[in-house]
């Protein structure tokens, strides 16, 4: 791959967004060549909070467990954890709807459950922003039983939340009978020679500090408890290795992505993303055109991404490194992407 411009316009970007470090590797489909383009003290085996993209780990065992039909898609999500914890979880109306949650209202965000990072009146996001703390998996379920739920599970709505995460990893150890982390190591890292990443199940593990826009935030506890919902740690390298198979079927049965590509736009602070089976997708260009590129994958708040564009047919991971404005991954890629294709349009009429 070779492309004049790209560069340029990473070191632009970086440099106007005032970014200390940031990182982006490109490669085609079916190919061993590739782009990387990097500022600041990091490199393609650099490690990196994922936040968000660790959902797409989950998606994987997910599937392969439907695969190995040990649950379904319309599989209630009681008849895998304790009923007598999950009580009132999902509060509508007036009525407890959590007796109705399914696992694809969990991996398509569908369950209509709150983001108590977001919502009064836990407000996490007031906390973080002051102190380090651990949170348990009884402490969400608490939070998000005092904060009322969107809509009914099973609408043909999306509202983007964690706990739906939290809830599949915590299904995921019930079916496996084994931690997270370990079932994550088993089944996706050691299989892909993903040797710098790994899911954090302790703050004493070896957590890289968060860049906020002004000054890094150290929080090992936090993102320890995140767990499936953000809890990994990986690089450029390695999240390359991961989303080349994850997009071409080779982790689970192929004729998932039918399901999984039916998407549904998420609430308006993520506009305009879309959420599908287990991943995000991004549409870009003049909304009347047909041939507008769009890439599906996932992003976090961290700035961690790892997307596939498909009518370019390249794949992209990195990050930019800022968790105070994590909207500057979706930025990079848009400008990369244009770019793409434009160069791809004059070699074509050459």
């Amino acid at each position: 791959m070779q492309y004049v411009n790209l560069e340029r316009i990473f070191n632009k970007f970086v440099q106007t967004n005032e970014l200390p470090r940031a990182i982006i590797r490109l490669q085609k489909r079916h190919s061993d060549d590739f782009v990387q383009l990097s500022q600041g003290d990091i490199n393609e085996d650099t490690p990196f909070v994922l936040a968000s993209v660790t959902k797409l780990w989950i998606t994987t065992i997910l599937l392969q467990l439907i695969d190995q039909k040990k649950l379904d898609y319309d599989s209630i999500i009681s008849n895998f954890l304790p009923k007598e914890k999950l009580e009132n979880l999902h509060s509508y109306a007036g009525k407890d709807q959590t007796k109705y949650i399914t696992i694809a209202d969990l991996l398509f965000q569908t369950s209509g459950l709150p983001n108590v990072f977001y919502e009064e009146p836990i407000l996490l996001k007031n906390r973080i922003k002051q102190e380090d703390f651990s949170y348990s998996f009884s402490d969400m379920l608490y939070w998000v039983k005092k904060t009322p739920a969107h809509f009914l599970p099973g609408s043909k709505e999306a509202y983007y939340a964690d706990i739906n995460y939290m809830l599949l990893g915590k299904i995921i150890e019930s079916v496996t009978h084994q931690s997270l982390d370990a079932c994550i190591e088993k089944t996706i890292l050691r299989p892909l020679g993903m040797a710098h990443s790994f899911l954090t199940s302790s703050e004493f593990a070896t957590i890289p500090p968060i860049y906020t826009g002004k000054d890094y935030l150290v929080r090992p506890k936090l993102i320890s408890s995140a767990q499936g919902a953000g809890g990994g740690i990986s690089t450029t390298a390695d999240l390359m290795s991961f989303i080349q198979p994850f997009v071409e079927g080779q982790l689970f049965e192929d004729n998932h992505w039918q399901k999984m590509a039916h998407y549904l736009p998420l609430q308006g602070d993520y506009a305009p993303v879309e959420y599908g089976g287990g991943h995000m997708k991004l549409t870009m260009g003049q909304y009347e055109k047909e041939d507008r590129l769009s890439f599906y994958g996932h992003s976090g708040l961290s700035g961690a991404f790892a997307f596939y564009c498909p009518q370019l047919d390249v794949y992209l991971t990195g990050t930019t490194d800022n968790a105070g404005r994590s909207e500057l991954c979706i930025q990079l890629i848009y400008l990369i992407l244009f770019e793409l294709e434009r160069e791809e349009k004059l070699r074509k009429e050459a």
